[in-house]
């Protein structure tokens, strides 16, 4: 309820003076559908759209190298990284939590990487789970990971009763809790396995993991919709959830990338034929948000991100449907 009300007062008052950025920039034509169908609250916007060999590029106020936040979209590197570990042999998605960690008799110990990656571990969504955690920060764009570490995960998840194991509930807790076992499985930091397994391989050479004090004092900043900037998003514990900072011409390579060699089976959601057809992820921070949107089967895709924290999911579906 807290998050609801925090965010229609945020909305009541940003909205009506964020006007999109200027210039238009890349592609005329993609330019033109983004000014078409853009919402209130949205600012600088940069997209792409891949059709078979074509990507296309544009943007309102940003280009292809303007740097953003991708929020839960990271959750699908990480997806990613499970993927391989399974092909590899490495792990099994029976695997349980507690043969990678000392969870001892906690309910936990028994949660499979499965359910951590599918929403059905019955974990909350975050390590403090009080609804009105985090309405100071959603106010001042302070960010409301700061601080919190591997082992406030693990303490969080060994702690938690869960609720409701087996029905789908969305938890970052939960994904940041699969990265470090991921992490424990390889002996690798997560910045460095996903720079390693799946950044380097797609050429993604300006795509990194916000870790503490990784991002430039003049990179970009989102913006909150009441205005102001909001503070980026470094994490050490959720890193895995939602730490990642890229921008729409490194994406245009993980989507080609993932249609040669990802597993859409592993944390995607399917985009409804009416919507194109497809799978999709979406991301928000206090200062961005994000939707990408990748269909293997006739190699199309299409990336949107804004960077205040007004929706793209609509724009993004609409820009697929075009393309067909």
């Amino acid at each position: 309820m807290a998050a609801i009300i925090v965010t229609g007062v945020l909305l009541t008052l940003g909205p009506k003076h964020i006007q999109p950025g200027t210039p238009a920039t890349g592609d005329a034509t993609l330019a033109a559908a983004l000014i078409r169908n853009h919402k209130a609250g949205q600012h600088n916007l940069t997209a792409f759209t891949i059709s078979g060999d074509q990507t296309t590029f544009a943007g309102l106020g940003s280009d292809k190298n303007t740097e953003v936040e991708i929020g839960s979209v990271s959750k699908m590197f990480t997806a990613e990284l499970l993927h391989q570990e399974i092909k590899s042999g490495n792990l099994r998605l029976n695997t349980t939590v507690g043969e990678l960690i000392e969870a001892g008799n906690t309910p936990v110990s028994a949660v499979t990487l499965r359910e951590l990656m599918d929403h059905t571990s019955g974990l909350p969504r975050l390590a403090n789970n009080n609804p009105f955690a985090g309405v100071t920060s959603a106010f001042t764009g302070s960010n409301p990971y700061q601080g919190e570490t591997v082992a406030d995960i693990i303490r969080a998840a060994t702690q938690s009763n869960l609720t409701g194991r087996g029905k789908r509930s969305y938890s970052n807790l939960g994904y940041a809790l699969l990265g470090h076992l991921l992490e424990r499985s390889t002996g690798k930091p997560y910045a460095e396995l996903v720079r390693e397994r799946i950044f380097s391989p797609a050429n993604m050479t300006e795509t990194y993991v916000m870790t503490p004090g990784s991002v430039p004092a003049d990179a970009p900043r989102g913006h909150l919709v009441r205005g102001g900037a909001a503070d980026p998003w470094e994490m050490s514990g959720y890193a895995p959830a939602g730490g990642i900072r890229s921008n729409a011409h490194d994406m245009s390579k993980f989507a080609r990338w993932m249609m040669d060699n990802g597993d859409f089976s592993y944390g995607w959601l399917a985009n409804s034929p009416e919507d194109g057809g497809g799978y999709w992820h979406n991301g928000g921070t206090y200062g961005y948000s994000t939707m990408l949107i990748i269909n293997p089967e006739n190699r199309q895709a299409v990336f949107v991100s804004n960077d205040t924290g007004v929706g793209v999911e609509p724009l993004a579906r609409t820009l697929k449907k075009e393309l067909q």
